[in-house]
């Protein structure tokens, strides 16, 4: 497992990252888990606590950082603006037309398909691979969630919602504990 040293900065784009996903990743979670049969929505609750005190512990305590795959791009800004809005606009229209035919239970498989979605251009962006897989789970559980839940059963989308939730926040812990050496970073018993 590794550390940043201590000259680095207090707040890195990892820790940045990676909070912003865990919110979102609870929010998911807790927004949607009372919409799901008996004691599962207790089970999403104790996942979603263990997969959150891991990647906190690895990113607050131990400030696991995470070196590039490959050279971030240029146009990172413009890229990641450009994702968000689509995902945006993705859900805003998605929804309408889920609402319009009275199919609004639907909405957040919708969401966590766009949000999954809006990952994947990261991974050139910023050059990591680690959202090219968070993007390819993520929009995989919203897809099934939103056909299952137009198609057999609107719990299918919350359950999916859910899902993506507790997918985003175990991933995030778990690439915080296997990320590569960053430059200047120590192991733990290095810095013993």
């Amino acid at each position: 497992m590794t550390r940043t040293s201590a000259s680095a900065p207090l707040i890195s784009s990892t820790t940045i990252g990676s909070t912003i996903g865990l919110v979102g990743g609870t929010v998911f979670v807790l927004a949607n888990r009372s919409a799901l049969p008996g004691h599962w929505s207790t089970a999403a609750l104790v996942a979603w606590l263990v997969a959150l005190a891991a990647a906190v512990y690895s990113i607050y305590v131990l400030r696991v950082e995470r070196r590039p795959d490959a050279a971030p791009s240029r146009w990172a800004g413009p890229i990641y603006l450009g994702s968000c809005l689509a995902m945006i606009a993705l859900i805003a229209a998605g929804s309408a037309v889920l609402r319009a035919r009275g199919q609004g239970d639907a909405v957040p498989a919708l969401i966590a398909l766009a949000v999954g979605l809006h990952f994947i251009p990261f991974s050139r962006a910023f050059g990591l691979d680690f959202f090219t897989r968070l993007g390819i789970a993520l929009s995989t559980i919203g897809a099934v969630g939103l056909v299952l839940a137009l198609t057999w059963t609107l719990t299918a989308a919350a359950t999916a919602a859910v899902l993506a939730g507790l997918v985003m926040t175990a991933m995030i812990a778990a690439g915080a504990v296997t990320a590569p050496r960053t430059a200047g970073a120590v192991t733990a018993a290095d810095s013993r």
